[in-house]
């Protein structure tokens, strides 16, 4: 997936991925929301969940060294190679919530994300360095997209899969 050339391109890229999934979960009852009928033996809730827990990650990192801290990477407890157990604590921290207000929580961390990015300029946006959170080989850009667009671009994949091989499909 190219990197977004601009800040507009960007956001509407996110917003373009973001609704496209969103929309997925207009016809998924809460019931069918919570099972593990998805590649991976999730939920189509636990990926509305893993979705929102690296939307916190992304910010959390940046108030972190806003803060003039360095924020643990990617997230406290979890090293890099433990993907699968920090994606299982996202999923845990949502199970109990039903799938409406997941969604309205994603929502509006989708608000959040775009009220960061659009504090920001395109020098911040896409020249490497810009934080040290985000390393030497990757702008702000490119952690945006690899946590909130590509993600979300494959978790509608996984759900249309899905749909496919219902009953009623």
């Amino acid at each position: 997936m190219p990197l977004p050339a601009s800040h507009v391109e960007l956001l509407e890229k996110l917003d373009a991925a973001y609704q496209k999934f969103d929309a997925e979960f207009d016809d998924i009852s809460e019931y069918d929301s919570q099972i593990k009928h998805l590649e991976g033996k999730v939920s189509p809730a636990d990926l509305i969940a893993y979705q929102i827990g690296w939307g916190e990650c992304l910010l959390r990192w940046e108030a972190t060294e806003k803060s003039g801290q360095q924020p643990d990477m990617p997230a406290t407890g979890y090293k890099w190679n433990e993907l699968g157990p920090l994606a299982d604590s996202f999923y845990d921290a949502w199970r109990e919530t039903e799938l409406a207000a997941m969604r309205a929580e994603f929502s509006r961390l989708l608000g959040r994300l775009r009220e960061w990015i659009e504090s920001l300029d395109e020098s911040e946006l896409f020249t490497v360095g810009t934080r040290q959170w985000a390393g030497d080989k990757w702008p702000l850009a490119k952690w945006i997209q690899v946590n909130t667009i590509a993600p979300y671009i494959s978790a509608r994949t996984k759900i249309r899969r899905w749909k496919k091989t219902r009953p009623d499909a």
